[in-house]
């Protein structure tokens, strides 16, 4: 690649937050020259298009964690959004349910969790479920949340890139970058040529950590990739017309096999979350490298080693979810609607790369952003990462770059 002038930013990764950073960098300095690296052919081809679309609302993370400080209102902005621009968008909202009675305790926690946030949620009894969905089924109490929505990822994030355009920026795709250590400062490269730029912005998702630790950042973080798959019925029987979800497992990190509705009015079960080696494995059968199989085999010792999560008990019990019998049996007691529905077909899924401290032998729940030398490492920006992207990246410029 031949470069003829310094970029005073470069992002490494195209996906909703690299390019949400390179928005909030040119609105609040509009005369910078930034430049998103992004290696594949086009934007979103990884996490950021592949999600379930869901427009989170924020009562399910920890009222300290940056997930709730950014999710409310990222999902009041990417609404928004996506009315202004006329994107495809619905507000379907969402109900979580209950399957026994120690799940009413722990929904009823989670309540709490919620108002913390000043999310906009609801408690209610069983027997009012019909008037929110009259396909789900609850045990006991449910959560009604009106401000879960659904949206088309890879509309989004084209809308986007397109914003960050005409504010200036550059995209260059088929650039694979990777950074390297020098006495004072990193220095970039792109397709193998040296890269000037005074501050880079590594927001490569799956592939962050990996970049970090080659420069000495982040040495304790590894990255594990959860598959998670869906299956999906494009039935006209579906009777479903809100999410539905179940009261997340707090022993596993995950929100749960739950339904959700597609913009063309399908229906998706899913998704599942088993560990695997390639940070792009989206099959089972899909190759990976050798510096990818050393660090699963790392990330998963330390998980084995775990007293919060039981990672064999997970990695068992999302393993037999790849079969249909299977994902469709967890989940009836959503609906009835599921045992009704017969044919489903697998879906296109995606990979939460989730990451592990290998020191304290814990999943890092919240998203890790640190600097060193001329370098920002977004290090995980998991779920919900695509609904706080636009305030995760203001944040991110504020925080960082002044």
């Amino acid at each position: 690649m031949k470069q003829s002038e310094t970029y005073d930013f470069a992002i490494i990764g195209g996906g909703i937050i690299g390019v949400a950073i390179g928005i909030a960098l040119l609105e609040k300095n509009p005369t910078k020259k930034v430049v998103i690296l992004e290696k594949e052919s086009r934007p979103g081809v990884h996490a950021s298009g592949r999600n379930s679309g869901v427009i989170h609302a924020g009562f399910y993370y920890s009222p300290e964690s940056l997930k709730a400080k950014f999710c409310k209102d990222g999902n009041s902005e990417i609404t928004k959004y996506c009315k202004d621009n006329n994107l495809p968008f619905k507000n379907l909202g969402k109900v979580v349910v209950t399957k026994d009675e120690t799940e009413v305790s722990r929904l009823h926690k989670l309540f709490e969790t919620g108002l913390i946030n000043k999310i906009e949620i609801e408690l209610h009894p069983a027997e009012k479920l019909r008037d929110f969905e009259p396909a789900a089924n609850s045990f006991g109490d449910f959560i009604w949340s009106p401000t879960t929505s659904i949206a088309d990822p890879n509309k989004l994030i084209m809308s986007l890139v397109e914003r960050y355009e005409k504010l200036g920026g550059e995209i260059n795709f088929k650039s694979k970058s990777e950074l390297k250590l020098n006495n004072t400062e990193v220095s970039l490269f792109v397709n193998g040529s040296q890269f000037k730029a005074n501050r880079i912005i590594n927001a490569a998702g799956g592939m962050a950590a990996t970049i970090a630790r080659n420069v000495g950042v982040g040495k304790q973080f590894l990255c594990l990739p959860f598959l998670g798959s869906y299956r999906k019925s494009d039935s006209t029987t579906n009777s479903i017309k809100r999410l539905i979800y179940p009261v997340p497992n707090p022993v596993n990190p995950f929100l749960g096999v739950h339904t959700t509705n597609t913009l063309n009015g399908d229906l998706k079960i899913g998704p599942t979350a088993f560990p695997v080696i390639g940070k792009e494995q989206y099959r089972l059968v899909d190759g990976f490298t050798f510096k990818e199989f050393n660090e699963f085999i790392a990330a998963s010792w330390a998980m084995f080693n775990s007293k919060k999560t039981d990672f064999l008990e997970l990695a068992k019990t999302e393993l037999l979810k790849q079969f249909e019998s299977k994902i469709l049996n967890s989940s009836k007691y959503l609906s009835d609607v599921i045992s009704l529905q017969k044919d489903w077909k697998k879906h296109p899924g995606g990979i939460r790369s989730q990451i592990v401290n290998v020191e304290t032998k814990e999943l890092e729940m919240d998203y890790i952003v640190t600097s060193d030398k001329n370098v920002i490492h977004v290090l995980n920006a998991v779920s919900p990462g695509w609904t706080s992207a636009l305030p995760f990246g203001r944040w991110i410029v504020e925080s960082y770059t002044n």
